[in-house]
């Protein structure tokens, strides 16, 4: 959790980290969105070498609580380069569906507590920490970056479907037109 939501990437992309893909020696650490996990009738559970789509591939940096999170699952990956930070018991990786009943579970026993939190929980998906994350950086350093986080080739997707609008609107407008209009 920690981890998309400090980097806004799909679960696929996230439970696709290996070891190769994180360098912890650069200030701040990085990640490279290189891959995602995909499963089919055909071929079963596998690590596609791209993202969703492969002008998606992207280094990002690691915010404090996803680095900690990443310290965390490499110290307990097998020391290969290769190996998956979320692996199953067999050392394979983990599948979005696996992933996405484990965070089910995790709902259903903390329910009360997310509720007394405030958290809707109907609405409690892994997609909740991509948006939540392009919103704080929307809100922070503007639609560009937020946009460039999701690996998006066009602002507009990232406007329409991941950026929460703001209800209030932000007081300095008031300033902005006193300026430019006067009292």
């Amino acid at each position: 959790m920690d981890i998309m939501l400090g980097t806004s990437m799909r679960v696929g992309e996230c439970i696709g980290l290996r070891r190769r893909d994180v360098d912890m020696t650069t200030s701040p650490p990085t990640v490279i969105v290189n891959g995602t996990i995909v499963s089919n009738r055909t071929e079963g559970t596998y690590r596609k070498d791209s993202p969703k789509r492969s002008q998606q591939r992207r280094t990002i940096a690691l915010p404090s609580m996803a680095a900690a999170a990443v310290r965390r699952r490499l110290a307990l990956a097998e020391p290969s380069e290769d190996a998956y930070l979320f692996p199953t018991a067999t050392g394979r990786s983990l599948s979005v569906s696996n992933y996405e009943r484990l965070l089910r579970t995790f709902i259903d026993d903390a329910e009360p507590e997310l509720r007394a939190l405030g958290v809707p929980v109907d609405e409690y998906t892994t997609h909740l920490y991509r948006r939540t994350a392009a919103t704080l950086v929307e809100r922070a350093a503007g639609i560009t970056i937020a946009s460039r986080l999701l690996g998006h080739a066009n602002e507009q997707i990232t406007r329409a479907s991941y950026v929460v609008s703001a209800e209030v609107v932000d007081p300095v407008t008031a300033q902005i037109l006193d300026g430019i209009l006067g009292s």
